[in-house]
């Protein structure tokens, strides 16, 4: 009897305390938006593990519609938080990158080498791959971080920087969002801002302009996070969530919206 009372309490509280945590994390104040329009995407980040983060749901998504994504990650993330070895880690991180790729329906894959944590010191060198890639994959939608570098950084700044001047100097036509979070969830998730080394960052912050509804690719996205194994410390210290596993995958499976800024 006392087993079965509670049973049916966790049967009650578990949906109860999705609901909640569901109705938290969603901002149903920032307006949805239609993505049939886009037909060719390009998604341009330093770091493997990057997109499942930030948009792994929309990407997944998109391509299950027949939308061409090509992801183009920047360095092979020697320097992340396990490099003890920098050799195993770039090879760790490549094989996650692809498998991640592959579940996802990536169209292409481009991993790059241009070194982790170096890409501000090589800005030259990137703006002519990125605006030759650009021109060779014709797309219509760009996304990468935000000039903040979402939590400040500087790789992804620089990331953000080269892409955003691109496309206002030499391709203002395609459409360029950064991935971002609402400030209802910054405000309850303690991002690594222990790099942050621009004191301007919170003013460079790009808040949503609209929201994407990834529904079921929500697992895939959940899939992908515990694909990068090489990173789950990172991942739990940027979220804020020290518990066990199958409480992040609880936390994610919750997180039904991804959220973006266009640059107007």
């Amino acid at each position: 009897m006392i087993l079965l009372t509670v049973f049916l309490t966790l049967l009650f509280l578990i949906p109860l305390l999705w609901l909640t945590g569901f109705l938290l994390a969603t901002d149903f104040s920032v307006p949805s938006r239609d993505v049939r329009q886009f037909h060719r995407i390009l998604v341009i980040f330093p770091h493997a593990d990057d997109e499942a983060v930030t948009c792994g749901g929309f990407l997944h998504h998109v391509t299950r519609s027949g939308k061409a994504v090509t992801l183009v990650v920047l360095t092979k993330g020697e320097k992340g938080p396990n490099a003890t070895r920098a050799d195993s880690l770039k090879d760790m991180r490549t094989k996650e990158a692809r498998a991640v790729a592959s579940f996802l329906g990536i169209t292409r894959l481009i991993q790059e080498d241009f070194g982790d944590a170096e890409l501000q010191h090589k800005k030259q060198k990137l703006r002519l791959f990125i605006a030759t890639l650009i021109e060779q994959e014709q797309p219509d939608l760009l996304i990468t971080y935000d000039l903040a570098g979402f939590y400040g950084h500087p790789d992804q700044i620089a990331c953000s920087e080269i892409t955003t001047e691109l496309q206002k100097t030499s391709f203002p036509e395609i459409a360029l969002w950064y991935v971002t979070l609402p400030r209802r969830i910054l405000a309850r998730v303690k991002l690594p801002e222990d790099m942050a080394i621009d004191p301007h960052m919170q003013e460079k912050r790009a808040y949503p302009t609209h929201k994407i509804f990834i529904g079921a690719s929500v697992f895939p996205k959940i899939r992908a996070w515990y694909t990068y194994k090489s990173q789950l410390t990172s991942l739990s210290k940027g979220t804020g969530i020290f518990a066990p596993t199958w409480f992040l995958w609880f936390f994610l499976s919750m997180v039904l919206f991804e959220y973006f800024a266009e640059v107007s």
